[in-house]
Parts: structure tokens; sequence; C-alpha cells
């Protein structure tokens, strides 16, 4: 059995283990990590069958959506805020808008026809919401539907834009790249006989493995990782690979989005180890990785030019290119949701008997924790 055998049938695992975690019949929680989302003082958590609007300086809540849990809604994607709404899908593929002052719901897209796992992007008043039917659906701000595209797989992965496209990439193996927006006689009728199809990408790369993790950009220059554990740097403007990183049989799935410093790109693995990448030239500072001691499935947070991460054993720690590390702290918890920094506080999201959400500082001293009981 081959090494890409074995992580397909590692993520096939996951996978069910997603999917029962958030289907739970329970109404107060869910095996799965949170879905996180930081907007200025602000931060928005989808868990279980509630979304929680924190305010991040204490703790304190604002507000739940709905205001009483139903075992028949459950979250596990992360919100999406834009200016006035916190958008969130569920496991049942129900799309939500709520004000994101009260959280009242605006309205609901149902068209779907299976799980949001992935976040939506809210980008020039478009909602850009991807969904496990293998289609990206894109929405107007009073949640009517615009456009659609399918891939040739599930989405699990945040979509990204820039002025020129939007950005997806996909379990299909695909990175695509879309118009922004579409007149409708550039669409076609998709199998429902509606117009809305829109057929083609403007341009599409094949990454070789399945996608589960969110990209990110800077300076034109889009870095994912895929379950076979490659990561890519694209260059986007001229349409190619600029350069791949692996260690055939070592790199281990990759989950977490990749964490970019001015120095490298850092990003954790599902075998515990972390990577320092030059963003140049894709070649590894370091002669070996730094071993965290467990998978490293979260996404990370860059602060002060160091890259923070959580190894699923509860640690949290800090690491820079000259691969100098430090433990923040160990909270007694498994740690897979990502890491999000407001305030000058690190937030995690542990989801543990003793907090839903804690803040700590970039000490690794607790400031607050936050429980659904409080």
């Amino acid at each position: 059995m081959n090494n890409k055998t074995i992580r397909l049938i590692i993520l096939t695992l996951i996978t069910a283990v997603v999917i029962s975690g958030c289907t739970s019949s329970s109404a107060t929680s869910a095996s799965s990590w949170p879905g996180m989302a930081l907007s200025g003082e602000e931060g928005y958590f989808a868990y279980g069958t509630q979304v929680y609007a924190l305010d991040t300086k204490n703790g304190s809540l604002l507000w739940r959506f709905p205001q009483e849990g139903s075992s028949s809604i459950q979250f596990y994607a992360a919100p999406e805020v834009s200016d006035n709404l916190v958008i969130v899908g569920d496991y049942t593929s129900n799309l939500y808008a709520v004000d994101r002052e009260n959280g009242f719901e605006k309205w609901q897209f149902n068209d779907a026809e299976d799980r949001y796992i992935a976040s939506s992007l809210s980008y020039n008043e478009t909602v850009y919401a991807p969904n496990t039917d293998y289609y990206l659906y894109a929405l107007d701000e009073n949640g009517d539907l615009l456009w659609r595209f399918k891939t040739k797989g599930p989405n699990w992965s945040k979509p990204l834009a820039d002025e020129s496209y939007l950005y997806l990439t996909s379990m299909d193996h695909y990175l695509y790249a879309l118009n922004l927006s579409y007149a409708n006689t550039d669409l076609t009728a998709d199998e429902d006989g509606n117009q809305t199809l829109v057929s083609t990408p403007v341009w599409s790369l094949d990454l070789e493995s399945a996608i589960v993790s969110n990209p990110v950009m800077e300076d034109g220059i889009l870095y994912v990782g895929t379950v076979d554990g490659i990561l890519y740097a694209v260059d986007l403007e001229k349409q190619s690979v600029l350069w791949k990183f692996t260690v055939e049989d070592e790199v281990a799935s990759i989950w977490g989005t990749p964490v970019i410093t001015s120095d490298a790109v850092f990003f954790g693995d599902e075998g515990g180890n972390i990577y320092a990448i030059d963003k140049q030239d894709g070649n590894a500072l370091w002669p070996s990785p730094f071993a965290a001691g467990s998978s490293v499935i979260a996404s990370g947070v860059g602060i002060d030019g160091k890259a923070v991460f959580a190894a699923s054993d509860g640690k949290i720690f800090s690491i820079d290119a000259s691969k100098e590390p430090k433990t923040l702290t160990t909270l007694d918890a498994t740690l897979n949701a990502p890491l999000g920094y407001a305030n000058e506080k690190i937030i995690i999201a542990p989801a543990s008997s003793d907090a839903l959400v804690e803040a700590i500082d970039t000490n690794g001293s607790e400031v607050w924790t936050y429980s659904p009981t409080n």
C-alpha cells in the first residue's frame, strides 16, 4: 500500500469523524472543531447547534444564533463577516445571513444539496459559497442566486479574490479562476434547466491532490497545501506553479492554512511537523522540520514575524525562521480549530468542557474564557 493510498484512507476516516460529529443529535455539543472568524473587536464561532458572537476584549457574549439551539441545525463551517452580515452555512444544506449587530436572521439560501464545510467569501456585495455538492454558489446581498459553478469534487476550502478574479481550490485537485461576476448571456442552462451555470472557468490548474485547507494569498502568489503533503506557490498572473515543496514519504497531509511572514511560509502537517519555506524559491529553510509533538491540524497565525501554531495535544507555541521555538501554554484539550489574533490576544477555540473559546496573551497567560454555560 503506497503513501498516497494511506493518506486517502486517513482523509476518509477523518471526514467520517467530522460528519458524525456535526450531525450529532446533541443539542449542546458536537465533536468536530469550531469554525472561527475575527473582525475588528468581535469574534464569531460556529459550533454545534449555534453561532456565538463574542467581544474579543473580554470574552462577553454579544449574541447567539439561533437563540435556542436545535438538533435540526448543526454548524461546522467558519462564519464569514461583511460590513453588516455574518454568513454561515450549516450541515443540512442551508446558508444563513444574520444581522451582525444583533444576530437576527436576514435571509436563508436553501438551493444547495449537501453540507457547508467551507466558509463563504463576501466580496464586493457578493457572497461566494462553496458546498460539498460540488457547486460554488454566487449570491447577491439579499441571498438571491446570481450564478453557480460546478467542480468535479466536494468543496471544503474558502475562496479568495483579488481585483480580477475569484479563486477556488477543490477536493477535485484543481485551482479554479473565475470572473467575479457574469452577465446572464455568459451563463448556460444547468441540470435543473435554469440559466445559472458558469460552464468554463477562466483558467484552472491541476494540483494533483485533494485540497481541504484554505489557501492564502500575498503579492499575487497563492499558497495552498494538499492532502498529499505538497505545498504549492502559484503565480496568479502567470497562471502557473511558481514552486512546490514536499519531501516524499515525509510530509503528511496539510489541513491548515499556511502562515506567511516576511521571512518565510510556515505550515504544519498531520504528522506533527512544522516546515519553514523560502517564499522565493520554495526551498526549506531548515535541514529538518520542527517536531511539534502531535499532529498540527489547526491553521496557525502570524504575530510579530513569528508563526504561532497549536498542536492537537493542546500545546500552543511560536517559532521563527531561525527555528527558535517557544511554548506559550498547554491546554487540557484537543486543538484542531484555527487560531486567531485580535486585540493583542491569541484566540483559541478548544471546545472543551472548560471553555468553548479562550484568549491568551502573547506570553501564554490566560486573559479570558467563554463557555456557553456562562
